[in-house]
């Protein structure tokens, strides 16, 4: 971020690519603003060759900023890097004018530090700069913000499943008590008419014998003793039903406020994207003005 809006003091290099590649054109200046760049064949490298080089490490080296100066470091454990046709072992100091050659029939470059103000980075125009600081200072990062976007976007999905499935598993379970009491009232009503009809035979056998009595009292208390069973079975199967709706309410409750707490977080971190956004933008004009009281063209 120095290197856009800091950039007073702070000095740049180029890369003078010497091979034709797919990438890059003989000839081509390559600006480097950022204090560490890597070179090889992957996508996250700054300075990029394509799969025609297969000498050519996918991290093959690094230049990053050494002091006032720079240093080139291998990166890669097979194949060399080479300084003025010299292969380093570890790190090497860079001197404007010194030539890199990444393997023996790898691509050449030329490293170049620009004399006088044309070598400080705020010579370079704010567009440029922004486009430049957006190559380099992003582009390693560019697979992790997707991995980053698409482990969100399932991550959201799988909480959206999980609700549905919880809502499913709610409404399966409450219907299951549910067809459960109405079962268990069923049983109570036929414990009921069996009672009724026990009670009945017992005010018809004033004139059975004593075992016949009996008989009949030990039938009804059986059956009161069932019905009570079921009276109780019917209360349990009653008060699971309320815990569960109780539950049901208190996460939707967690959930509603669990809701608002992101809510809250988004419209923050929107606010505070916001107010960066404009510090980011006084910044850029104050640059702009800057570069164009230095300018006289652009003034």
């Amino acid at each position: 971020m120095a290197s856009v809006f800091n950039a007073s003091g702070r000095q740049y290099y180029i890369l003078e690519h010497k091979t034709e590649s797919l990438y890059h054109h003989a000839g081509e200046s390559q600006k480097i603003i950022v204090d560490q760049i890597e070179l090889g064949r992957d996508s996250a490298c700054q300075v990029r060759f394509d799969e025609s080089f297969e000498t050519v490490s996918r991290r093959h080296a690094a230049i990053v900023k050494d002091g006032d100066g720079w240093k080139i470091i291998s990166l890669s454990q097979t194949n060399p890097t080479f300084v003025n046709g010299v292969p380093i072992q570890g790190e090497w100091k860079l001197s404007s004018g010194d030539e890199i050659r990444l393997s023996s029939r790898g691509p050449l470059m030329g490293f170049i530090v620009p004399q006088g103000k044309q070598s400080m980075v705020s010579s370079i125009g704010m567009t440029e700069r922004l486009s430049l600081f957006r190559q380099q200072a992003l582009r390693p990062y560019k697979t992790a913000l997707w991995v980053m976007a698409v482990v969100l976007v399932v991550a959201i999905c799988g909480l959206v499943t999980w609700n549905v499935l919880q809502g499913k598993n709610y409404e399966k379970k409450l219907q299951q008590k549910q067809d459960q009491i109405e079962k268990v009232q069923e049983e109570i009503k036929a414990s009921d008419d069996v009672i009724d009809g026990l009670k009945i035979q017992m005010i018809r056998s004033k004139n059975a014998d004593k075992a016949e009595k009996e008989r009949i009292q030990a039938e009804l208390k059986k059956a009161e003793e069932e019905r009570a069973r079921l009276s109780n079975e019917k209360n349990a199967l009653q008060k699971s039903v309320d815990e569960l709706v109780d539950k049901s309410i208190k996460d939707e409750q967690e959930k509603e406020a669990q809701q608002a707490r992101i809510k809250a977080q988004r419209e923050q971190e929107r606010a505070d994207s916001i107010k960066r956004a404009k510090e980011r933008s006084r910044s850029i004009e104050e640059l702009i003005k800057a570069d164009r009281k230095s300018d006289p063209v652009i003034k």
